[in-house]
């Protein structure tokens, strides 16, 4: 397998399709680690995929935790590697443990840069199993479980769920989300900020898709930085420091 020498592993087991639920739980306030990988080629096709995508509360008192069913549009993105006719052999769990480590890594770091093109930070295993290249795998559930574990491992995502059905997969850690917040919210005059007026207002900019739990926390950060002061703390509300 022409793989990198990589490290971590997982079992292997069988399991079938079945139905799928999701329910939210409590996201960790931050991640900080994050690793670059590899640049895969880009296929410009669209196409539509419903998804159940949990949007989390700041807190308690800043918003209610609802569920909603969207419609996203993803881009196809394959992966260096291509697709189970270029190689075939990474569309299966690899029966030994130090190629199936080198194969879920690979999968891994494609996941990161898939969720970061996409602006995906929820990825529900429904999505994985419905969308190219992910689709082809053989054994979806249990190669989700295996890969998503790898991530997990690295720092970079947590489960949302109990059933393990949702993950949150933090491509940008929240620390950099702050600074990116700040550099724009100065280059478009976008003073006062508050965690419902970036949800709804500005839902074209990437951190706009942000679950609302981590807005609050990013723009939290950011006073705690010196970016911004609060307005109203309860409310996720800031002034921007220029």
């Amino acid at each position: 397998m022409g793989m990198k020498e990589k490290r971590r592993e997982k079992s292997k087991k069988e399991v079938s399709q079945e139905p799928l639920e999701t329910e939210s739980v409590d996201v960790p306030e931050k991640v900080t680690t994050m690793e670059q990988t590899h640049s895969p080629e880009v296929i410009v096709e669209k196409k539509e995929t419903t998804e159940t995508r949990d949007i989390q509360s700041s807190e308690p008192q800043v918003v209610e935790e609802t569920l909603q069913e969207v419609t996203t549009e993803f881009e196809i993105l394959m992966p260096s590697w291509g697709g189970p006719i270029e190689s075939e052999w990474m569309y299966g769990i690899p029966s030994r443990e130090e190629d199936k480590i080198l194969w879920a890594e690979e999968w891994a770091d494609f996941i990161l840069q898939w969720a970061e093109h996409n602006d995906v930070h929820i990825l529900s295993l429904s999505v994985f199993i419905s969308e190219p290249p992910f689709k082809d795998l053989r054994n979806k559930v249990d190669s989700f479980k295996i890969i998503v574990q790898i991530l997990i491992d690295k720092e970079v995502a947590e489960w949302m769920d109990k059933r393990k059905r949702q993950l949150r997969v933090y491509w940008r850690p929240l620390e950099d989300w702050a600074d990116y917040l700040y550099e724009w919210a100065l280059k478009h005059g976008k003073l006062r900020l508050d965690v419902k007026s970036i949800v709804i207002q500005e839902s074209e900019e990437s951190f706009a898709k942000l679950p609302e739990k981590d807005l609050y926390i990013v723009l939290a950060l950011m006073v705690e930085k010196g970016f911004a002061e609060w307005v109203d703390k309860k409310r996720g509300a800031i002034i921007v420091v220029t």
